[in-house]
């Protein structure tokens, strides 16, 4: 059951970053600079937070969500659209750190949400 859940969590937020205009949303690591901006969405933690009658009651979900991209303004354009897609989901953003990059740059993100 809970591959279950981070699974469906996971194409949830595809969806929802797939309509953002411009981007390509995935899970696959990008094997070269990205021509346009990529959002990708990996799992970060999955933990039991509470249980109840011998089985699992409250769930707390991490998703990082990278973003690349080669030009500054692309970076914030996604990373707002990111923001605002996630908080619709329910997602807090918990962390944010950027790294520089040749050619392109990846701003990484770490939400969650207690299921």
């Amino acid at each position: 059951m809970a591959e279950a859940l981070w699974a469906e969590e996971q194409a949830r937020i595809l969806i929802a970053l797939g309509r953002i205009e411009g981007i390509e949303a995935t899970t696959a690591w990008p094997r070269e600079p990205p021509r346009k901006p990529v959002a990708l969405v990996t799992l970060a933690g999955e933990t039991t937070t509470d249980r109840r009658d011998d089985h699992r009651y409250l769930t707390e979900l991490e998703y990082y969500l990278r973003v690349f991209a080669a030009k500054s303004a692309d970076m914030r354009r996604v990373c707002s659209a990111v923001d605002d897609a996630m908080s619709v989901l329910g997602y807090e953003l918990t962390f944010r750190w950027e790294e520089p990059g040749e050619g392109w740059r990846q701003t990484a993100m770490r939400y969650r949400i207690y299921l």
